[in-house]
């Protein structure tokens, strides 16, 4: 198995029981010393993203970082006892994707047992997948269709209902979940969750019984229901969950993906259930790198859980000569206190987190301890009326920190997650304060939704990204898989550039869709800024790391139906193949089976087409 060089940090690493040997591993320094490169893939289409060599036909790499850029003979010139040569036959190579919003380590550690609808074209098809998966699904386990799709992309254009899932399968229980906002129960999962109408919802949460026996959740717009019914399925063993994880991050770097940005999530705690991404970091077998924004769990307790992270991890640590590894604790969020969530149920209005009691005093102190701790922060929020709120808050903190004789913001990274209603106003005073916004396609999924309730001229600018573009603000682009949007970049890719759905709905006005270059820009190199490696990933040039991904198509010529079809035949992660098809099966390292053998993945695999 191909292993990416990686130096997690030693409290990281013994977190998971690894050993100080685990540090060991190369710098960009002696990676770039003399020697022959290990590898060159020559004969290529480079979109380097350096602006003084925009575009090459060759590139090498040693040591996981790439030493040369150039043209075919200049390359082919350095080759050396040891170094491997792959033909790329005109294909296009881009810098290896960056998510700036993934939920990674949650989308891996539940990957073997859920059952995806991404890219599934009708809403039959995905009918007939549970009835087949539930003729497979064990006494006890659960067929889980857990977010990832549009009822728009199939071509009912409708939701499922409960009636129809009973029908699929009569004798095992299934839970549908559609983003944050509805979920669906058949039959048998209300008779095994013992639920009845007399079972109290969480707040700003209902139950709706179905005369079919079924039942549907309702997040208005509180989402506790749906994180809770999720939590209460069985889990996976500790073996079966890193092959899960295992798997799905070979999924990601089938698309081209080689780093994410991880956002924690909801029923997801540290360290416990990333305990599968630490023992793959602490083996050396990570394909993808992965930088972990912590999100608390205990609501009103937030506070408690960063204290006790913040005396347990360094965050951003970067050991060995300054190159950093595949796998680290990066900051705190996207939550950072409960009760100033905004939650983007499309659905439902949108909720005042003013209403709720204390929210101010919560998130004051989550910040001022982060900002004394000198740790990266980002939170969630969707309304531009709650991204002000926040702002007031972040600017108190900032005094007062000043005022004690501390930096405050200064230094620090921080980010808005979402944002889809920001104003100019609230963008401009995002800049002032030095922040970043992390945005997503996930209007891509729930987008005829927002137009229905707020109407033609919201969606247009919803979320604006020219304006943020504009304003120098950095800005990464990420799907925010694997619940409210597939994990799948290229459908956030083609949304971003062409402004509509994965149903075909245009939502965007045209002065928000960028050109294919900007979006890869803000797929990469916008996307390192927010675990502050804009310096060593997003461009294929001498001294980043050699992550890249040679793609089935010619991303910059392809027609815009065709963008969200895209995939990697090749992709490299440290300079290492991590994943590869269409000629080049036989270059990655090959896997065992997904565990368990039920798993709908052996069936069915991630992403459909």
């Amino acid at each position: 198995m191909a292993h990416l060089t990686h130096h997690p940090s030693r409290r990281l690493v013994l977190a998971y029981g690894g050993a100080a040997s685990a540090l060991a591993g190369l710098g960009p320094a002696s990676a770039q010393g003399g020697g022959a490169p290990d590898l060159i893939l020559f004969g290529g289409r480079l979109i380097t993203q350096n602006p003084w060599q925009r575009r090459a036909t060759a590139i090498a790499m040693r040591g996981g970082v790439i030493t040369a850029v150039g043209e075919d003979s200049a390359i082919r010139e350095l080759v050396g006892r040891g170094t491997e040569e792959i033909d790329l036959g005109g294909r296009t190579v881009i810098p290896g994707l960056n998510d700036s919003h993934l939920h990674v380590t949650r989308g891996g550690r539940f990957y073997a047992t859920e059952l995806r609808w991404d890219g599934v074209g009708s809403l039959a098809r995905g009918l007939e997948m549970i009835r087949e998966q539930a003729a497979r699904t064990p006494e006890g386990q659960w067929v889980r269709v857990i977010g990832g799709w549009s009822p728009f992309q199939f071509e009912e254009r409708r939701l499922p209902t409960p009636g129809e899932l009973t029908e699929a399968a009569p004798d095992v229980p299934v839970y549908v979940l559609y983003l944050y906002s509805q979920g669906y129960l058949n039959k048998k999962a209300v008779e095994v969750r013992g639920l009845t109408p007399e079972t109290e919802a969480p707040e700003g949460t209902r139950y709706e019984f179905t005369e079919d026996g079924g039942c549907i959740l309702h997040a208005e717009p509180n989402p506790d229901l749906l994180y809770g019914s999720i939590g209460a399925l069985p889990p996976l063993g500790e073996d079966a969950m890193i092959s899960s994880t295992m798997h799905y991050y070979r999924e990601l770097n089938r698309f081209g993906l080689t780093s994410a940005i991880d956002a924690g999530g909801g029923g997801h705690t540290f360290p416990k259930d990333y305990a599968s991404t630490g023992a793959l970091a602490a083996a050396g077998d990570l394909s993808l790198r992965v930088s972990a924004y912590l999100f608390p769990q205990n609501k009103g307790a937030e506070l408690a859980e960063f204290e006790a992270w913040t005396k347990a991890f360094e965050a951003g640590v970067n050991e060995a000569e300054g190159l950093r590894h595949g796998y680290e604790v990066e900051g705190g969020g996207e939550f950072l206190a409960w009760s100033a969530g905004d939650y983007e149920n499309f659905l439902a209005g949108r909720p005042d987190i003013t209403t709720r009691k204390g929210w101010r005093e919560d998130l004051l102190g989550v910040t001022r301890h982060l900002l004394k701790n000198r740790w990266p922060l980002r939170i969630h929020a969707t309304y531009d009326p709650s991204v002000n709120h926040i702002l007031g808050v972040f600017e108190e903190a900032h005094t007062l920190e000043v005022e004690a004789g501390r930096e405050g913001f200064g230094g620090v990274r921080w980010a808005i997650d979402h944002g889809e209603t920001l104003t100019p106003r609230t963008i401009q005073r995002i800049k002032s304060m030095g922040g970043g916004i992390a945005m997503q396609a996930r209007m891509a999924y729930a987008g005829e939704y927002f137009l229905d309730r707020y109407g033609r001229k919201a969606a247009d600018n919803a979320p604006p990204l020219r304006d943020v573009i504009d304003a120098g603000i950095p800005l990464g682009l990420g799907t925010d898989g694997t619940r409210v949007a597939s994990y799948n970049p290229w459908p956030a890719l083609a949304w971003a550039i062409t402004g509509e759905s994965v149903g075909g709905t245009k939502l965007h006005a045209g002065r928000h869709r960028l050109t294919r270059e900007e979006a890869l820009y803000h797929y990469t190199v916008g996307s390192a800024w927010f675990s502050q490696e804009e310096r060593l990933k997003g461009r294929l040039v001498r001294g980043q790391y050699a992550d890249l991904a040679v793609l089935n198509v010619p991303y910059l010529d392809v027609a815009d139906s065709d963008l969200s079809s895209i995939e990697a035949d090749l992709t490299i992660t440290g300079g290492q193949v991590v994943h590869g098809q269409n000629g080049f099966e036989d270059l990655a390292p090959t896997l065992d089976p997904i565990e368990p053998a039920w798993s709908p993945v052996r069936t069915y695999g991630g992403y459909q087409r």
